[in-house]
Order: C-alpha cells, then sequence, then structure tokens
C-alpha cells in the first residue's frame, strides 16, 4: 500500500481508502482515483482477503449447510444453480458445509457458528432439530430453504396448494384408491404436502394406502410390491409419491416389472425439476421453482447481515403439469 501511494504520490491513507472502496473514497478526486487505480495495477496490488475480512467484520462468503453428502440429486441441481447465480450477482462465495461425520449437534453448531462466514443458509433436516434452534438464538445470519422451521426465516414452495391440485387432477381422472410413497426422512415439507394430500383425498372420497420406500433412495419395498399384487378391487389406482425422485424411481420398477403406466397404475410427484437429460417418461407432476426459491433465500440472508428485517415464511407458487403417466 505504502508503494502506491509513494508511485500515485499520494498519502498511504488517500491510497488505502481508494482501494478499499471505503466510504470516504466519494471525496477523492476522479483524477487521483485513476493514478491511485493505476499505480496498483502497474505494482499488481491485490488486497489482502484475510485482513479485509478482519477489518470489516466480513469474510464475503454465504455458508450453504446440509446434513447429507448427496449433491447428485436433480433438486440440488436446481438449488446450485440458483445460489450460485444471486452469489455472483452480489459478489458473494458460497462455501458447502456439511456433516457427514455425524458429529454431536455441539460440535457442529460450533463449525457453523466460528466465523467462517457471514451467514448461513440450510436444507434441514429432523434430525438438525437442535442445531437449527440453536442457531435460531444466536448471531448468525440463518435462512431455511424448502422446510418451514420454526423462528427461523424460511423460504418454501405452496406445500398445500400443490398436493391439492394432484389431488384435483386425480379424482378427475377417476382414481378412487392411491398408493402415497412417503419421505422416509420426514421434511417438513413432505410432512405438510402428505397431511395436504390426505385432507384434499379425503374430500373426495379417495382410499390413501401410506407405504415407505426402503430408503431415501426411494427403491421400492416388499409392502409396495404386495400393493401392487394385490386383487384388482384392492390394488391401487394410482401412486403419489413425495418427490419426483422417488416416482421415477417408481417408474422404473414399473417398467422392469412389466406393471403399464398408466393403464395398470397412474404415476404423480412433487417438484418438476427436469435435468441436463430429459427422462424417458414425462412425468404428471408439481413444479416448484427452485432456484428462484434460492436466490430468494440469498436475497433475504444478505438483508439479515445488513441488520433488516425479512419475512418469517416467503412461499412461492407452483403449477400443476400434466405429463404421460396420468
Amino acid at each position: 500500500m505504502q508503494d502506491v501511494a509513494r508511485l500515485a504520490g499520494v498519502h498511504r491513507v488517500t491510497a488505502s481508502v481508494v482501494l478499499n472502496n471505503a466510504a470516504a473514497s466519494t471525496q477523492v478526486s476522479e483524477a487521483t482515483r485513476q493514478r491511485i487505480l493505476d499505480a496498483a495495477q502497474e505494482l499488481g496490488y491485490r488486497p489482502n482477503a484475510m485482513a479485509l475480512a478482519l477489518r470489516r467484520r466480513r469474510t464475503g462468503t454465504i455458508g450453504l449447510y446440509r446434513n447429507s453428502g448427496n449433491m447428485h440429486d436433480p433438486f440440488m441441481g436446481d438449488v446450485l444453480t440458483g445460489l450460485n447465480a444471486a452469489c455472483f450477482d452480489h459478489e458473494m462465495d458460497l462455501m458447502l458445509l456439511t456433516d457427514q461425520r455425524r458429529r454431536p449437534a455441539d460440535e457442529v453448531y460450533a463449525s457453523l457458528a466460528n466465523g467462517r462466514v457471514d451467514g448461513l443458509i440450510t436444507i434441514p433436516l429432523p434430525a438438525d432439530a437442535e442445531i437449527m434452534q440453536r442457531l435460531a438464538g444466536s448471531h448468525v445470519p440463518v435462512v431455511a430453504l424448502a422446510d418451514p422451521t420454526p423462528n427461523v426465516p424460511s423460504v418454501t414452495v405452496d406445500d398445500v396448494a400443490g398436493s391439492q391440485l394432484l389431488v384435483d387432477h386425480l379424482a378427475a381422472r377417476g382414481h378412487h384408491h392411491v398408493m402415497y410413497r412417503q419421505d422416509p426422512n420426514h421434511h417438513a415439507s413432505a410432512v405438510r404436502r402428505f397431511a395436504a394430500f390426505k385432507a384434499a383425498a379425503r374430500a373426495y372420497g379417495i382410499r390413501i394406502t401410506e407405504v415407505a420406500p426402503v430408503d431415501g433412495y426411494g427403491d421400492i419395498g416388499p409392502e409396495e410390491i404386495a400393493w401392487l399384487a394385490a386383487p384388482p378391487a384392492e390394488r391401487p389406482t394410482a401412486v403419489a409419491a413425495w418427490a419426483d425422485t422417488h416416482a421415477y424411481r417408481f417408474l422404473q420398477y414399473c417398467e422392469g416389472a412389466g406393471i403399464r403406466v398408466p393403464g395398470d397404475v397412474a404415476v404423480v410427484g412433487f417438484d418438476g425439476i427436469v435435468g441436463a437429460i430429459e427422462p424417458a417418461r414425462t412425468l404428471t407432476t408439481i413444479r416448484a421453482p427452485w432456484r428462484e426459491v434460492a436466490v430468494k433465500a440469498v436475497a433475504l440472508l444478505l438483508a439479515l447481515i445488513e441488520g433488516e428485517e425479512v419475512p418469517l415464511e416467503t412461499v412461492f407458487p407452483v403449477e400443476l403439469v400434466i405429463g404421460d403417466t396420468t
């Protein structure tokens, strides 16, 4: 900095004000500012990021915390695309924080609140309840994404309206018995979707059979296989999955088992994410704008970092997309 000031013929403080974009830089003439910038370029000067972070009490980085190592599913692809775009627009860095080692809650909280990031965006699991409760009462700005979280500003999609749209569509197609593939991890959004689906189905007199896939990937379990092999009068006429990934896994099973979709059973999902390679079947589903949700989460987090108040929950609308599976 002293070398830049000497080459530009200004005081070191003036050079510092300009190069660090301090508020007082508006008091420096344009000619002087340009001399300082030219001198910095000639000398190859770059401000030290760690020193700037200490002085400004900011790191210029936000963290994404997800208690899972699986980043391959289409939902995460859409979310990360939105987060990355928003961080680029706001000149922020994004740090991925996971807890694959399953450490105690105290250790996880300490690692999230140790000052490495200016704030956190989380996609919480029910197992994160204690950590989220501590974050909600801490100095760390935090925004939850996808799953509504008590006392934490959350950005979600309209799970209730989406479930109602699915039931309306199935009822219009004459379905009377739906097997619902529940989320084995019991995300808050999944719980809300299923409750809304049951309420809407009850109004139509549609029978609901709840099943749980054998794992988080949506693999078919023996209970589901038994229902599909039941007599026609007892067999479900449609299958609804809490998320598209589980709906596609069910479609894959049907193809291998010779079960016709929608001839033998209709299939619907929720999320509406289309990857870079489109699947062979067009799923009837609820399209949720996850990229826009992620962008909004960053905007709200930056507002919290600046000390502003934000809504406790921001809900994005969804739409029904009718494919060839119903």
